[in-house]
C-alpha cells in the first residue's frame, strides 16, 4: 500500500507468473503514464495560458466536460470540477460564452478539502472573476469544511452534497429478489478504491468498470484478480475480452438487491453517488473513514465506519446483517434527510432566479433530473455551441 491506504499497481493486479507478461504490464503502465501526465498536464494549464480572444484563445475547445443547463435565460448551469485545477473545464467553456451573463453552479466531484488544491482555486477564482465579469460561480459543496475552505480563498459556496441528485425511481427495494451476497462493492477499476479491503467476505458480488486509470492489459490483470479471489466472489458486469462490459442502472439495482450490505471503501473522493444507491435500494453501508462527504446521509443504526482491514470490514458487514433492518425503513429514513435538503435547494435556486431577473414563478418542484442525466459529457465547444443554439431558437432569430 502507499501512505495513503491505496494500492500499488503490482497489488491491484496480482501476482503475475510470467517475466515477460510482467514486464508488459510494466511497460504499458509506464507509457499510459506518460501520455495521461501529458494530457492532465495540458488540460490543467492551457485554459489559464491562451489569450482571451485571437485565433490561439479556442484551443480548449476539446476539453471533455459534463453539463446541464437548468435555465437558459437567465443562464443558469451545473456541472462538476475537480482535478488539481477545478476551473480549468469551467474557463475552456466560459470564454465560449463570455458575452452572455451566466451562473454555473460548481459541483465538486473529488474532495476540495486539499490544501494545495484550494490555495491555486483561490487565485484561479480571482482571476476568472477579473476575465470573466459577467460570470458567477457558485460552489455547492459536499461538506460544511469543503463549504469553509472555498469560502476561506473567496469563493461562493453553499452546503449541498451531490448525493441529492441520485434517482430514488431506479434506485430501490425490489420485491421477491432473493439475496445471495453478503456484500456488493460499486467501485470502478482504481488503486482508490481498495478492493482488497473486501476479500475476506465470504460472498461478495463487485460492480467495476475502468475508466483508463490502467492501460487494458492492467484492467484485465485486474479482472483476473477478482475473479481468482473466491468461487463466492463474482463480477456482475459481463466479461468481454476479458473487460468488464457495462451495466445499465436498472442492472445495477438490481444487483444491489441481490446483496445484503453496500461497501465504500476509499479513503477519499467525492460524494460517491454508490452510497446514496445503495441506501435508496434499502441497504445498509459499511464504510471506511473517508474524505468527500459520502457518510452525510449516514445512520449509526444502518451505516458502520470500520477500520481500512479486511477482517474489520467482514466483521462490519456480519454486524449489519444480523441487525435486519427492513429494506423499506432504511430507505424511508434517507429520503426524509434527502427530500429536506433538496427542499432548500430548490429554495436557494428559486431566489437565485429572482435575483437574476427572471420572471418565472419559483421553483415547485426538484429541478434535477437525476446523475446519469446531469453528467452529458462533450466537449466546451459542443456544449457552447448547443447553448448559443438554443438561445438564437428561443428568440426566433
Amino acid at each position: 500500500m502507499d501512505r495513503d491506504g491505496h494500492e500499488t499497481f503490482e497489488e491491484m493486479v496480482g501476482p503475475i507468473g510470467s517475466v515477460l507478461e510482467r514486464l508488459w504490464l510494466m511497460t504499458a503502465r509506464h507509457a499510459s503514464q506518460q501520455l495521461d501526465g501529458l494530457k492532465v498536464l495540458a488540460a490543467k494549464r492551457l485554459p489559464f495560458a491562451l489569450p482571451l480572444s485571437g485565433p490561439l484563445s479556442h484551443l480548449d475547445g476539446g476539453i471533455w466536460l459534463a453539463v446541464y443547463v437548468l435555465n437558459h435565460d437567465p443562464l443558469l448551469i451545473y456541472t462538476p470540477v475537480g482535478g488539481a485545477r477545478p476551473l480549468n473545464s469551467i474557463v475552456a467553456i466560459g470564454r465560449r460564452l463570455a458575452s452572455r451573463r451566466a451562473v454555473f453552479l460548481l459541483m465538486p466531484s473529488w474532495t476540495l478539502e486539499r490544501p494545495h488544491v484550494v490555495a491555486k482555486l483561490g487565485r484561479d477564482l480571482a482571476w476568472y472573476r477579473e476575465n470573466f465579469p459577467l460570470h458567477e460561480l457558485i460552489f455547492l459543496c459536499n461538506t460544511q469544511e469543503e463549504r469553509r475552505l472555498v469560502a476561506a480563498v473567496g469563493g461562493t459556496a453553499i452546503f449541498s452534497n451531490h448525493n441529492l441528485m441520485v434517482s430514488e425511481d431506479i434506485f430501490r427495494p425490489l420485491p421477491g429478489v432473493p439475496v445471495e451476497f453478503d456484500a456488493v462493492y460499486n467501485g470502478r477499476i482504481s488503486h482508490t478504491k481498495r478492493h482488497y479491503l473486501a476479500f475476506d467476505i465470504e460472498r461478495l458480488v463487485h460492480i467495476t468498470f475502468s475508466i483508463g486509470e490502467l492501460p487494458r492489459a492492467g484492467d484485465r490483470a485486474f479482472i483476473r484478480r477478482l475473479q481468482a479471489q473466491s468461487p463466492l466472489h463474482r463480477i456482475a458486469n459481463p466479461i468481454i475480452n476479458g473487460l468488464t462490459g457495462w451495466l445499465a442502472p436498472q442492472e445495477v439495482n438490481r444487483v444491489y438487491n441481490q446483496a445484503a450490505v453496500g461497501l465504500c471503501l476509499s479513503a477519499a473522493e467525492g460524494a460517491m453517488c454508490s452510497s446514496m444507491e445503495y441506501l435508496m435500494a434499502g441497504l445498509p453501508v459499511v464504510s471506511t473513514p473517508s474524505l468527500g462527504g459520502r457518510d452525510v446521509f449516514f445512520d449509526p443504526d444502518y451505516c458502520i465506519i470500520a477500520e481500512p482491514d479486511p477482517a474489520a470490514i467482514r466483521r462490519a458487514v456480519e454486524t449489519l446483517r444480523h441487525r435486519a433492518i427492513p429494506s423499506e425503513e432504511i430507505r424511508n429514513r434517507t429520503l426524509a434527510k434527502v427530500r429536506a435538503q433538496r427542499q432548500e435547494l430548490t429554495i436557494f435556486l428559486s431566489d437565485l432566479l429572482k435575483r437574476l431577473g427572471s420572471s418565472q414563478p419559483p421553483l415547485s418542484q426538484w429541478p434535477f433530473p437525476g446523475t446519469r442525466t446531469l453528467r452529458r459529457w462533450a466537449t466546451a465547444r459542443q456544449h457552447a455551441h448547443e447553448i448559443m443554439a438554443s438561445r438564437v431558437a428561443r428568440n426566433g432569430s
